[in-house]
């Protein structure tokens, strides 16, 4: 088994020779778009892309307009907590946040929501347990929220988005005893 740095960097560098593939992402977005139709959701966590991440936001933008009653939002990151989601439209003060990823400030065009879906990227994910795991950067962010959440008895979903080609196959990556299982998993 490689070591976790190891595993991320290969990860990563897989990611990154697949952002280019127009026809994968496209598939992604149709998957994406498919799953919100036929799926009740009425606040979408989303995220701002980094790194060769899909970027859900032209789906996002899309689902939102067809409703007045849908919220999107994006991820306020505080090291070391759990994640804050604030409500996100095109026109919503964006500050740089930790890694210089934007983030809403939140305020009188951002209000904090929780949102009954989230969109989370994986560097990579495997299937183990009969459960999809997303094998992201390490820094557990995404754990801790869909733990805290848990334990407020929420029943927020989280939606793993990756290409095929990012599998983890059992026995080269197992999920640690922090790890939530996704809820579901959208590949491409």
């Amino acid at each position: 088994m490689k070591t976790f740095n190891a595993l991320r960097q290969e990860l990563l560098e897989k990611r990154l020779a697949l952002s280019h593939h127009a026809e994968l992402h496209q598939s992604l977005e149709k998957m994406l778009s498919d799953y919100l139709a036929t799926h009740k959701v009425n606040s979408l966590g989303i995220y701002w892309p980094i790194k060769g991440e899909f970027d859900p936001r032209p789906c996002a933008l899309e689902w939102v307009e067809k409703s007045a009653s849908r919220k999107l939002a994006l991820p306020i990151v505080t090291v070391g907590k759990p994640l804050t989601y604030g409500t996100w439209e095109q026109d919503t003060t964006l500050v740089k946040g930790h890694a210089s990823i934007p983030e809403p400030l939140l305020g009188e065009s951002s209000k904090e929501i929780i949102p009954d879906l989230l969109l989370l990227p994986c560097l990579g994910w495997s299937y183990q347990n009969n459960q999809f795991w997303r094998i992201g950067y390490g820094g557990g962010y995404y754990d801790r929220t869909l733990e805290r959440y848990a334990q407020l008895q929420l029943p927020t979903k989280a939606l793993g988005l990756a290409f095929k080609a990012q599998e983890v196959k059992e026995g080269d990556w197992r999920p640690q005893t922090h790890d939530h299982p996704l809820s579901d998993l959208l590949k491409a």
